[in-house]
């Protein structure tokens, strides 16, 4: 009688909680991982901009935890899209069967962002200022949500990774916002070509899919429990509004919904907006020695110089 016979008789089933240990190895190495590059990117930031000839006590600290915690999502959206489309491509009966089938190549894709997700759940919680932190918790909550019963169910694996092409274009969106916390003019080509970039990504990976999602959740109805209808409807609902208010914001920043809605670019007026959601900031310049640096402020906080 080996070990596993033992146990078995003593009632544990060593295999399961073998395998529940590994899914939990995937999601702890996936945190910290992310955690440490959230704190290789800040400090590679605050040296950059210590060698500046600006005064580095005027540079706000918010900002720049918001370019080190954009270059950590830039990098987590190229990881899991790369690796959705890859387990989509090789392992099709993904998109076949999107309820059942189950491979192990795309589970780990849903572990690795679940510790991602839990990191920049932190990351909010301790360094968002504004009213900004509502939308991005909100998500987070409904995306792992969908992981839970993804993980705890066991099925709809390939409507999560299916779900998870939507980090394509997540790539882009990250770069522009970068473009734009860098103060990079919205006329310069680099940032033409990006924007463009992240317009169609969005339309093809972002409305397409959740179109395509939300049309398989109610063809689907009949054939699953009513209760797993309910919170894949949601969720998909739930995402596919979030897109829908994005990517108004982004046809309005562009200037594609009309001047009077286009917001100003930062090398235009000389000052670093960030965009794209974040509404509830405002942007003013503070003068020191030589060099006038943008310091943002949110509506809801005052804060001095």
């Amino acid at each position: 009688m080996d070990e596993n016979d033992v146990l078995r008789n003593i009632g544990v089933d060593w295999e399961f909680w073998k395998e529940q240990g590994r899914k939990l190895l995937w999601v702890i190495v996936s945190f910290f991982f992310f955690r440490a590059l959230q704190f290789a990117s800040h400090n590679t930031e605050t040296s950059r901009s210590a060698e500046d000839s600006r005064d580095l006590s005027a540079i706000p600290p918010n900002k720049k935890w918001r370019i080190s915690n954009e270059i950590v999502s830039l990098i987590h959206s190229i990881i899991s899209g790369a690796w959705a489309a890859y387990s989509l491509l090789i392992y099709k009966e993904l998109m076949t069967d999107l309820i059942d089938y189950r491979c192990e190549v795309a589970l780990n894709l849903i572990y690795v962002s679940t510790g991602y997700l839990l990191h920049d759940l932190i990351d909010l919680l301790v360094n968002e200022q504004s009213a900004r932190i509502i939308e991005l918790l909100f998500h987070h909550v409904v995306v792992l949500s969908a992981f839970a019963v993804t993980i705890f169910v066991g099925r709809f694996l390939g409507v999560v990774i299916f779900g998870l092409l939507m980090e394509l274009n997540s790539i882009f969106l990250h770069s522009r916002s970068l473009l734009n916390l860098f103060g990079v003019d919205k006329t310069a080509q680099s940032f033409r070509i990006i924007a463009l970039c992240n317009m169609v990504t969005l339309f093809l990976f972002r409305l397409c899919v959740s179109g395509y999602l939300l049309y398989f959740v109610i063809s689907t109805i009949p054939d699953v429990p009513w209760w797993q209808s309910l919170v894949n409807g949601l969720v998909i609902l739930s995402l596919g509004s979030t897109n829908t208010v994005l990517t108004y914001r982004l046809l309005a920043a562009d200037g594609l919904l009309g001047k009077n809605r286009q917001r100003k670019s930062p090398a235009t007026t000389g000052l670093t907006n960030i965009e794209d959601g974040d509404e509830n900031h405002h942007t003013v310049a503070v003068q020191t020695g030589n060099a006038t640096v943008p310091l943002v402020v949110s509506d809801d906080a005052t804060q001095t110089v």
